[in-house]
């Protein structure tokens, strides 16, 4: 399979690839993580590595964002009395598991990406697609 370069000069598939774990990395340490994505689609002209880049957006902005809230909920409501050391455990479990989902997703996208280059997630690729079918 030929892949073509890139507005940024790299291989399509090593570019639409190297989305996914650069913004799963950006969306752990940073709450707006999500910019990575954000910024390819809006200069890379190849239209398979936008789509990806707008994914790769969505998923960790997404999961970013909701990590955050968990974060800042967790340490306002841990400091409460009698109930805060619950509310900590409840939701430091909750960050734990959403950490783990940024990982495992990570991994499962930038795998799917490399062998099948039109590789969507089912409810986020088909709304990334219709959402902006018209950005082409």
């Amino acid at each position: 399979m030929h892949s073509s370069a890139t507005t940024f000069g790299l291989d399509e598939r090593v570019e639409r690839t190297l989305l996914y774990p650069i913004s799963a990395v950006a969306a752990l340490f940073w709450p707006l993580g999500w910019v990575v994505g954000l910024v390819v689609a809006l200069f890379e002209k190849n239209h398979n590595v936008r789509l990806h880049a707008m994914q790769s957006s969505v998923i960790f902005g997404v999961l970013s964002i909701v990590l955050v809230i968990v974060k800042v909920l967790a340490f306002l409501l841990g400091n409460l009395f009698l109930i805060g050391p619950f509310f900590g455990l409840a939701l430091g479990l909750v960050a734990s598991i959403l950490f783990w989902i940024i990982i495992v997703l990570a991994i499962w996208m930038t795998v799917m990406v490399w062998f099948r280059p039109n590789y969507r997630l089912p409810v986020i690729g088909r709304w990334i697609d219709n959402r902006f079918a018209r950005w082409q």
